[in-house]
């Protein structure tokens, strides 16, 4: 998939030139996609905007339980799709979760989709696409990655403040305030600050911890779900992983030349069962180590907004994008050996769970 990212790059057309760089958009699953590909292709990009990507831990849970579960649900609904039954059993399953999901999708929508005859081959390589990129992700940030983290490691990272807490809602007609209000799935009753003292002292350690080039990056890790060595992918017999002749780049030198954004849906009412405490630690501690390691990071949390309301956001979407467009264009390049117009950077957007096609905007 990376690979592919990088064919439409070079060929859409929006640029003529050759050392232009981009700001890449990932939506969900497209940021595990853009984190990829920032570590098999170094100095592309200018700018990444995380829009609330899946964390490994939330796509650890999900790939299992899809895959155990899945799988003799769909086979056994394939057997009686000549009833009619499915559509009504599936309609009345996701019931429940259509609070979480606000006006993004219809019932018919999601139990029309569901009901295809490539549902779940579809989605079971969706997840293992999913999955390599994680695993991929975790071994270019090494003893950075999410997976590595003790207990106080992971307190710290995912209790640490935003830049911004921000109240939104663009389809209910709620218009942006920025507020102190926290999420009931937030670790602690407080955030940890930047300037904290305790803070300090560890990121300092988190620092000092970053791969220094691509022979320090273990690519064995690469090919199965980590930290747990069993060699058995989540996804069952798939293995995944880079060939030996694939350099796999560090990811904390590569964020340090970039500006990144990450907005951060904080709203699991409804999605508890599936959004464990630990896949919204994931999230925020890597909405953290994405933010500590940019050159320019800051990090918007959405108390009040689901992952799929988040999406509806498109204002917010889109003045964030030109947020990035315009520190790019004022710092010139965060890479200090090339010099970039703000006209040579591009912007692409990924939504692999949105049944479209890339498209590139000025």
């Amino acid at each position: 998939v990376a690979r592919e990212m990088n064919y439409v790059m070079n060929n859409t057309g929006a640029t003529t030139n050759a050392d232009a760089k981009w700001i890449q958009v990932g939506g969900s699953m497209g940021t595990n996609v853009a984190t990829a590909f920032v570590a098999l292709y170094p100095g592309r990009l200018c700018g990444f905007l995380n829009l609330d990507g899946l964390p490994h831990g939330f796509l650890q849970v999900q790939c299992k339980k899809f895959l155990k579960d899945g799988r003799a649900i769909m086979n056994a609904m394939r057997s009686i799709r000549w009833t009619g039954l499915p559509r009504l059993v599936l309609s009345a399953a996701v019931r429940p979760i259509l609070p979480a999901m606000g006006s993004a999708f219809t019932p018919n929508q999601i139990v029309g989709a569901m009901c295809r005859e490539q549902f779940f081959t579809a989605t079971g390589l969706e997840y293992t696409t999913l999955m390599s990129c994680c695993d991929l992700e975790a071994a270019a940030w090494g003893p950075q990655a999410t997976t590595e983290y003790d207990t106080d490691t992971m307190r710290i990272m995912a209790s640490l403040a935003p830049d911004e807490s921000v109240i939104v809602d663009e389809v209910a007609g709620v218009s942006r305030s920025v507020t102190n209000e926290r999420s009931e799935s937030e670790l602690g009753t407080e955030y940890i600050k930047r300037e904290d003292p305790e803070f300090l002292s560890f990121e300092a350690k988190l620092r000092a911890l970053a791969l220094e080039s691509p022979k320090t990056v273990n690519k064995l890790r690469t090919h199965c779900n980590w930290p747990d060595p069993n060699p058995r992918h989540p996804v069952g017999d798939y293995v995944g992983g880079v060939d030996a002749d694939t350099a796999v780049h560090p990811l904390a030198s590569e964020f340090q030349k970039m500006v990144v954004r990450v907005m951060c849906a904080r709203s699991y009412k409804n999605l508890e069962r599936d959004y464990t405490q630990t896949a919204r630690n994931h999230a925020a501690a890597r909405t953290s180590l994405h933010v500590l390691m940019s050159g320019d990071g800051k990090a918007y949390y959405y108390p009040q907004l689901s992952h799929l309301n988040l999406w509806q956001q498109c204002r917010e979407v889109v003045d964030i994008t030109s947020e990035i467009a315009q520190a790019v264009e004022h710092h010139g390049s965060l890479d200090s050996r090339k010099s970039m117009q703000a006209t040579d950077c591009w912007s692409l957007f990924l939504g692999l769970d949105r049944d479209c096609c890339p498209t590139t905007t000025a």
